[in-house]
């Protein structure tokens, strides 16, 4: 008897406009000890199938079929009853670990009420669990851990205290959504290791979410893809991987980036998607960059102040980033990798101006930051634009997509008046695949990658020179991706834009990028080539980065040395589909 089995679950929504259906019919079973991967495009009914599952969705949705586990069914139990599975039975990890842990109580008293709740044990050994647990996640420094508060753990740590509360009460199912998304390549391979241990010490079975199909490669024994609520194909991992045979399956591996695309085709009118003897049109052929800095940065560096203590006249401080020296050529697209809180955001805001330096020099076009007065920053700001990570928290809620177009381009000086302004703001919206008629609408109506659009369309109205890319990929599904990045390339050559686009995907930095720099606790440890990212004098930090990339599986009759690109392309030449 399979430990999970779900038979035409169906999951419906009252919406606006009636009645919506989120999950249509899905058949999954998962045997004790098995890891299972769900992959699919954002909006496939991934997360509400899980939700379904663990019984966590809210109470206006519809839900029809049979949930059964370990031979007992949970579609329509009581609340304590389904209490009292979740945790020992069924635990869950979800994507995002800071919204997640409640801010206002230290990891170890959130450790210490999960162990009490599940295994009805006293406060000392309580955190004795908590301890033990920590240390089983990989983290040694427990003591600091367990009297930190959340927003004082870096990402990949908070993730693990996420696995440590799962994991405490040995659940036979572990569900987790989306664990790795916004970790670099090296903490996503721990991560996923570390569940992998899991699973062969505890027999534990899992359930990964997850639109990354390194991550369905590297942990799961079958998979099953999801495409508008219903499993379009399933089967063991490499079988599903190597020789897809739905369509939709061949789409979404063939926009999957994979180190060796550069080697393979370094020609810049390459898409991400297609078979490297595609036809780019004219308008993708890259411009000859020139040598000449648009950015220069000079022994940059920034300071934070993290805690004081007045009674001690103690201050202790964090070098977030220091003696940074860099140059960005008019036309190139710069890439900047490096582990999570290695001082990559902090050096763009920096460089941006949105925060104050410690010391050192920021010049654009010839010109020193430091020395700008207000109108000339004015001018900077329309010369110089931001794309940030999160296109949900970086747009207003409450304001029309049209709104927050408009007033920057009247703001900085763009548009003469309101009408001029709004005719910039359909032109840009146009630029990135929208339609005029989104600017009367508010960011909730728009998906995860039309957001990313708007905050790429938000950066163009004011027609800038220079755009910094934090990040603009990491939270979205891979077709959605290719999209974007495609039109990152084909924008950076209509518009003769210049780039500083900041990633922690390596397949991603070397498609997209001209050169790489490497940072490593707030320094840069070395520059090179993009075509060069494989060199094999590339420093340590460098080498680790590389070597953590997860690959798919090589295709039948693929040479075992060649670059995880050449699989790549060969699956896009046989999908005969481009994102």
């Amino acid at each position: 008897m399979p430990l999970l089995k779900i038979e035409q679950l169906k999951v419906d929504f009252t919406g606006r406009r009636g009645l919506e259906s989120a999950v249509r019919g899905v058949d999954l079973s998962i045997e004790a000890g098995e890891i299972v991967a769900l992959v699919g495009e954002s909006g496939s009914g991934k997360s509400v199938t899980a939700a379904a599952v663990a019984g966590l969705l809210p109470r206006e949705a519809s839900v029809r079929g049979t949930v059964g586990f370990e031979g007992n069914a949970l579609l329509g139990r009581p609340e304590a009853v389904l209490e009292q599975i979740r945790g020992n039975g069924i635990a869950m990890v979800f994507q995002n670990p800071l919204s997640s842990l409640d801010p206002s109580f230290r990891v170890g008293a959130q450790l210490q009420e999960v162990a009490r709740h599940r295994r009805d044990i006293g406060q000392a050994e309580a955190l004795e669990q908590a301890a033990t647990w920590l240390q089983r996640v990989g983290i040694a420094d427990t003591k600091r851990v367990l009297h930190a508060w959340p927003h004082e753990l870096s990402g990949g740590m908070r993730q693990r205290v996420m696995i440590a509360m799962a994991a405490m009460g040995q659940p036979r199912l572990l569900i987790a959504d989306e664990p790795t998304t916004a970790l670099d390549a090296t903490l996503q391979k721990e991560i996923l290791a570390l569940l992998k241990s899991l699973n062969r010490e505890f027999g534990m079975a899992i359930l990964i979410i997850t639109h990354d199909f390194g991550v369905v490669s590297y942990l799961s024994d079958r998979v099953a893809v999801m495409k508008a609520g219903r499993i379009v194909e399933h089967g063991p991992t490499a079988q599903v991987l190597t020789a897809p045979r739905h369509p939709y399956t061949a789409k979404l591996i063939a926009a999957v980036p994979e180190l060796g695309l550069r080697r393979l085709d370094p020609s810049p009118a390459r898409r991400l998607g297609e078979s490297s003897g595609s036809n780019a049109s004219a308008s993708t052929v890259s411009k000859q960059r020139t040598s000449e800095p648009l950015l220069k940065v000079e022994g940059l560096s920034k300071t934070f102040v993290v805690e004081k203590s007045w009674l001690r006249s103690r201050v202790r401080t964090l070098d977030a980033v220091s003696d940074v020296n860099f140059e960005v050529r008019r036309g190139e697209i710069f890439g900047l990798i490096g582990t999570s809180g290695s001082g990559k955001s902090t050096l763009a805001r920096l460089v941006a101006h949105l925060l104050a330096s410690t010391s050192g020099s920021v010049h654009f076009a010839g010109a020193d930051l430091a020395q700008f007065d207000a109108a000339a920053l004015r001018q900077f700001r329309q010369r110089f634009q931001f794309v940030f990570q999160d296109s949900t928290s970086s747009l207003n809620p409450r304001r029309t997509i049209g709104e927050q177009l408009c007033d920057p381009a009247l703001r900085l000086g763009v548009a003469r008046d309101q009408r001029h302004a709004f005719e910039l703001a359909v032109e840009a919206v146009e630029r990135v695949g929208l339609q005029a008629e989104h600017l009367q609408r508010f960011p909730h109506a728009f998906s995860g990658g039309q957001r990313q659009r708007i905050g790429i369309a938000r950066a163009l109205v004011v027609k800038p020179e220079f755009i910094v890319l934090d990040e603009p990929t990491s939270a979205l599904d891979v077709s959605i991706q290719a999209d974007i990045l495609n039109l990152l390339l084909e924008l950076r050559q209509t518009l003769d834009l210049t780039y500083l686009f900041i990633g922690h995907s390596l397949p991603v930095i070397e498609f997209m990028c001209d050169r790489v720099a490497v940072m490593e606790r707030g320094r840069i440890i070395e520059t090179f080539d993009a075509a060069d990212l494989h060199a094999n004098a590339l420093a340590p930090s460098t080498r680790a980065l590389i070597d953590a990339v997860l690959s798919l599986p090589a295709l039948p009759g693929e040479p075992s040395g060649e670059p995880s690109g050449a699989g790549a392309s060969q699956r896009a030449a046989t999908a005969e589909l481009t994102p």
